[in-house]
């Protein structure tokens, strides 16, 4: 395992496992840390140090890694009885207006927390599992359910802020045609399309409180 996992400058900078599964092994932050050098396997000296520093890893992390794996496959082994049993009912998570949530994200490895850090407000529940989400600057987006999982935070404070929105990159004002200017730009909350603050007419200086529609959606 020390051997596959290694990065080796032979193989162009990358293991032997990536070579064979075209993907990099799923281990743990403080491990690929450890295991992350690029080595050159033709140096004695290297070689040796490598071998030494991977016995010592694997010697302090395997133990607690197979205790980890017979946990996981006795849990496996009682769901596995539970549901063919006729006794297993999924859990039924339900959001109301005004929950605050976090929106789950795809993890590096299966090691790896995978519930985003942004907090989102419940804004709106939607047939079929659907939330409609808000965030502090009053962007809104749709997600199902199975990608939300509670937030029990105390102190979540839920004041608006529409200057905190980023306009998406490569957006164009409706009006002069530029993309420039990202920060002077508005974004019509009904259409989505994007307003230089100064090509309006009459110029608006101060970002506007709450949702804005532009003046195309206003007529």
């Amino acid at each position: 395992m020390g051997y596959r996992f290694t990065r080796q400058a032979s193989l162009a900078s990358f293991s032997p496992y990536f070579l064979l599964y075209g993907r990099d092994p799923d281990l743990p932050t403080s491990i690929r840390r450890e295991s992350s050098e690029v080595v050159n396997l033709d140096d004695p000296n290297m070689w040796v140090r490598v071998c030494s520093q991977r016995a010592k890893l694997f010697r302090r992390v395997m133990p607690a890694a197979f205790e980890n794996l017979a946990i996981a496959q006795h849990r496996d082994t009682l769901r596995y009885a539970t549901i063919r049993g006729g006794d297993y009912r999924p859990s039924i998570l339900r959001f109301h207006v005004g929950d605050y949530v976090y929106l789950q994200q795809t993890a590096p490895t299966t090691l790896d927390v995978t519930a985003g850090r942004t907090i989102l407000r419940v804004r709106e529940v939607l047939p079929y599992g659907v939330l409609l989400l808000e965030g502090r600057d009053g962007v809104v987006w749709k997600d199902h359910v199975r990608n939300c999982a509670p937030c029990h935070l105390p102190n979540v404070d839920g004041t608006m802020d529409p200057s905190l929105a980023i306009v998406r990159a490569g957006l164009r004002c409706m009006l002069c045609g530029s993309a420039g200017q990202a920060a002077r730009m508005l974004v019509c909350d009904r259409c989505s399309r994007g307003w230089h603050m100064s090509c309006l007419t009459p110029p608006i200086n101060v970002i506007p409180a709450g949702r804005w529609v532009c003046p195309r959606c206003t007529s």
